[in-house]
């Protein structure tokens, strides 16, 4: 196909070009930038976020940090930092200046101290704080004075295992005022109270992998004796790790286990159903995707925090390689930034992620700081075409994913929005060419269903001859055969032997 050819050659030529546009974008970062290809291979990307500073206790003002465990933005742009080590919940503006830390609380006549606390949560509606204090074995909801509103307890419930400890890890509150606690021995979902603090129910819960050790103890339980099903292990899922929450009411979760790959990251709705399941636009694959060859020496990510961008975006915490996932709010990759290290940019223990506007917060807990990333021409070139197109502006976000090649021509998201806005503008014959180069198969054979039918509209009476001319002509040979006019070589010797 010649324009498919072109097409090539103009990505040949954008990929020069992106060499000396970007790459000094690309050189100041201590990681390398990547993402994937159509065939699923990490490629060389450019840097959608580049890390911009660092900043430690000592120099927020308010001293040096001791294992931070979270961290959360507030409607009022306040950064609250849960200082595990310390014992105490930190405030900042969004610019790091020390405003406040709270570690004693007022209840009831009785003063109130924090024990290793690792999770901190900010009602917009309230303005309540919600901490979770964890070795104390309770979550706190509070006033920015410290004021101890009520204090969510162990659920008085026989639902809940006496067997099973009470330390919740990680907090949010929904519209209605309902609380959710994640509570890493639970494996039954987030515990749900109502707003006065009674148990509700488990909510959203992780499904057991079809493993064949789970389909096999399935099949034996099916035939064995009571006895031996009693012996039998049980399979239970795994608890996800932590959750945010969206302005509709959706709850994201993400599960930091290597070992399956069921529900590592959840769109849940008030009824605790997974609706991503239901989303079919991009391939669903959450974090480093598995490599096909040398498997066994890679190890797969483990996402560990989940935060929601002021456009939906999903950015995506993965605590075994410190990388940061951005993810479209169609669930496209966009961004790959992070690792491993001692340099800007890089983590040792990777523990919580905020953003804000075109930022970035991620904290660690061993380097005790949090690591700044602002957004670059690059990344604000695909932040507006993926926000056009997701918003329906198809034809609006064409220019803006045609610029994305100029920086990046293995950029496969940019092929595809492209070929989709084509397609939106019924031009099928172009948006083949870009379908066929990100390999998406199942559009190019939409966009060649279109083609085909607006050919054979344009084409209507040509085809029709076509058909009358060949209907014709069977009928004649048909014709000729019965009055013998017609005979092949095979006939003519076969006569002449004295067989006809």
């Amino acid at each position: 196909m010649s324009g498919l050819k072109k097409l090539l050659s103009i990505v040949s030529a954008a990929a020069v070009t992106v060499s000396a546009l970007a790459v000094n974008v690309s050189a100041l970062e201590a990681y390398d930038p990547y993402s994937y290809d159509r065939w699923g291979d990490p490629v060389a990307s450019q840097a959608g976020y580049t890390a911009e500073k660092y900043v430690d206790g000592e120099m927020m003002g308010c001293g040096n940090f001791y294992e931070p465990s979270d961290l959360f933005i507030s409607h009022d742009e306040l950064l609250y930092i849960a200082d595990k080590g310390n014992n105490r919940i930190v405030i900042t503006d969004l610019d790091f200046n020390f405003k406040k830390e709270m570690k004693e609380f007022h209840y009831n006549g009785e003063t109130l101290t924090l024990k290793k606390p690792t999770g901190v949560y900010v009602d917009q509606y309230t303005g309540y704080i919600y901490i979770c204090d964890t070795e104390n074995d309770r979550v706190i909801k509070c006033d920015t004075e410290g004021n101890v509103d009520m204090i969510f307890g162990r659920p008085q419930t026989e639902l809940y295992d006496e067997n099973l400890t009470y330390n919740p890890n990680k907090v949010l509150v929904d519209k209605a005022g309902n609380v959710y606690v994640v509570v890493r021995s639970v494996t039954k979902g987030a515990i749900m109270f109502d707003s006065e603090g009674n148990f509700l129910r488990f909510y959203g819960a992780n499904r057991v992998e079809a493993t064949a050790e789970v389909i096999a103890n399935a099949f034996w339980n099916m035939i064995g004796t009571e006895a031996q099903r009693e012996r039998s292990a049980k399979q239970t899922p795994i608890g996800f790790t932590n959750f945010d929450i969206d302005d509709m009411g959706f709850i994201y979760t993400v599960t930091d286990s290597q070992t399956v790959t069921t529900d590592l990251v959840k769109k849940l709705n008030p009824r605790g159903d997974n609706i991503l399941d239901s989303v079919g636009a991009a391939d669903m694959t959450f974090g480093d995707m598995p490599p096909t060859y040398y498997s066994i020496y890679s190890k797969n990510s483990s996402l560990t925090d989940i935060d929601l961008g002021p456009n939906g975006e999903l950015n995506i915490l993965d605590f075994q390689h410190g990388r940061i996932f951005q993810y479209d709010k169609e669930c496209w990759l966009m961004f790959i930034m992070g690792g491993t290290g001692d340099q800007l940019g890089l983590f040792q223990s990777a523990a919580a992620i905020e953003s804000h506007d075109n930022h970035i917060y991620v904290l660690d807990s061993r380097k005790n700081n949090i690591t700044l990333f602002t957004r670059t021409v690059f990344g604000e070139i695909v932040t507006e075409a993926a926000n056009l197109y997701n918003a329906g502006y198809y034809e609006e976000s064409l220019e803006p994913w045609k610029n994305v090649l100029k920086y990046d021509g293995n950029y496969r998201r940019a092929y595809i929005g492209i070929g989709n806005a084509l397609y939106n503008r019924y031009e099928y014959e172009e948006a083949m060419e870009y379908f066929e180069v990100a390999i998406s198969r199942i559009r190019y054979n939409k966009a060649f269903e279109g083609y085909r039918d607006i050919w054979i509209k344009a084409n209507y009476q040509m085809c029709l001859l076509v058909i009358i001319a060949v209907i014709a002509l069977i009928i004649v040979y048909k014709q000729l055969r019965k009055r013998r006019k017609i005979i092949y070589p095979w006939e003519k010797r076969r006569r002449k032997g004295g067989v006809l």
